[in-house]
């Protein structure tokens, strides 16, 4: 029912949505801080991103084929909006780099309530080779570090993103959606 309420929000009243937006990030923000002190919690060859990173992230998402985006569409992918949501202090974003290279990139995007939502996705010639598990464990260990629960919508059919989930995290079905996705928290593991 949020979903409903908050999709009717941003496509109905849009200047709603963004007061709705700012309040949301001022509240976020506070909480999570200026994300400098995160950058520590960060394994080798991964980062969090700056407005800065707008350019590089488009071209990111512009190298991957068609079939990546599957599953994946929670905002628009091009320079404007990577710098809007690059400014937004509801969303931490973070990259893994190699050589230079972008190779992986993930999203907590929060709300005042204490959720947050990780969205990732691993370039194509990186699948598979453990980054969407490292970018699982690195949103856990985040969203813990800044106090807010972790949920994900993961397809049925998209197994690879979940086994990633699963490999990272203590993965909990909340719910089917109606579009095929399982709503899932994820809970830092249990040692």
């Amino acid at each position: 029912m949020l979903y409903e309420l908050a999709h009717t929000l941003q496509t109905k009243m849009p200047w709603l949505w963004e007061g709705v937006e700012t309040l949301n990030g001022m509240v976020c923000g506070w909480k999570i801080g200026d994300g400098r002190d995160l950058q520590s919690c960060l394994p080798e060859g991964m980062r969090i991103a700056d407005v800065n990173d707008a350019c590089r992230l488009a071209d990111f998402f512009a190298r991957q084929p068609e079939e990546s985006f599957k599953w994946f569409r929670p905002h628009g992918f091009d320079v404007e909006t990577m710098r809007k949501l690059l400014g937004r202090k509801s969303y931490i974003i973070y990259v893994q780099e190699e050589d230079g290279e972008i190779v992986g990139y993930a999203f907590l995007r929060c709300f005042a309530n204490g959720k947050s939502f990780l969205g990732k996705m691993v370039d194509v010639n990186h699948q598979g080779k453990g980054v969407c598990t490292t970018l699982c464990k690195v949103g856990m260990d985040l969203a813990t570090r800044t106090g807010f629960r972790m949920f994900e919508s993961i397809n049925k059919e998209n197994i690879g993103s979940m086994k990633a989930s699963q490999k990272a995290c203590d993965v909990i079905v909340v719910e089917e959606l109606d579009n095929g996705d399982l709503l899932i928290e994820d809970k830092p593991r249990k040692i």
